[in-house]
């Protein structure tokens, strides 16, 4: 429906109109891997894809280079080219195919952005898909610099080399301002962190949750990969020396 196109025009992917066959013939006409979301609807988790995992910075840049479509389970169509005969059709399920019309690739059920983004890069090394490029302007940031929401920082770490660590915090929260006033300015504390973008959010950030970012309490501090893999969580008030522990297993985590 309208409502469910507009909301997927922000994808990097040119998002193909009309059928499901007329985007495969489109797809071997322009020679472009499409991608096939097969949705329902009745299906919570396609929106929860749609609108967390597809959006996610680091899927859409990976995303790149795909034309995508989208048909719901029942349609014949999907029937036809997609699923099996007694294969028990569920949604949402991605499909990846090739401009020859092969199956190469398929997601069954909904996946955060860090797993789901495991199956795009996957799907690009059999499709002998260059690497995406980035066109983010690449800043300096001192350690100690704070950036306000995670999209940015995933975006700076991928293109740096560095790692992400996340500060979950609260303006209500007596030690969360306390974790940040004293411990995270830190001489020591900045110098062991050199190799990390710093991420600073509210607790409850809707971003956040698509990548497992949701602590019961705050302070939380999430020390993840570029590619937003866990390393390890200090959860609560610590002070300096025992906050570079949790610093120095999350780097030889990497």
């Amino acid at each position: 429906d309208m409502k469910q196109i507009i909301g997927l025009l922000c994808l990097p992917a040119i998002l193909l109109s009309g059928g499901l066959k007329s985007s495969l013939l489109q797809a071997k006409k322009q020679q472009k891997p499409l991608m096939v979301m097969v949705t329902s609807d009745v299906c919570r988790y396609c929106d929860e894809m749609k609108d967390k995992t597809l959006t996610s910075s680091i899927v859409k840049k990976n995303m790149k280079g795909f034309l995508f479509t989208t048909v719901d389970k029942d349609h014949p169509e999907a029937q036809r080219y997609l699923f099996a005969k007694k294969e028990f059709e569920i949604a949402p399920t991605i499909f990846f195919v090739s401009p020859k019309f092969k199956i190469v690739n398929r997601v069954d059920g909904y996946l955060k952005p860090h797993d789901f983004n495991d199956y795009l890069k996957d799907t690009r090394a059999q499709l002998n898909m260059d690497t995406p490029s980035s066109t983010t302007t690449t800043t300096t940031l001192k350690s100690g610099t704070w950036v306000s929401d995670i999209d940015s920082g995933i975006d700076h770490a991928s293109q740096t080399g560095k790692q992400v660590m996340v500060f979950v915090g609260s303006s209500r929260s007596k030690w969360s301002k306390e974790l940040e006033r004293t411990t995270l300015k830190n001489a020591k504390v900045k110098k062991a962190l050199k190799s990390f973008v710093w991420v600073k959010i509210e607790h409850g950030d809707s971003s956040a949750k698509a990548y497992g970012i949701n602590p019961e309490n705050v302070p939380a501090v999430y020390f993840m990969t570029a590619d937003m893999r866990e390393l390890v969580v200090a959860k609560g008030y610590f002070g300096v020396d025992d906050f570079l522990l949790y610093v120095n297993h999350a780097k030889a985590q990497i």
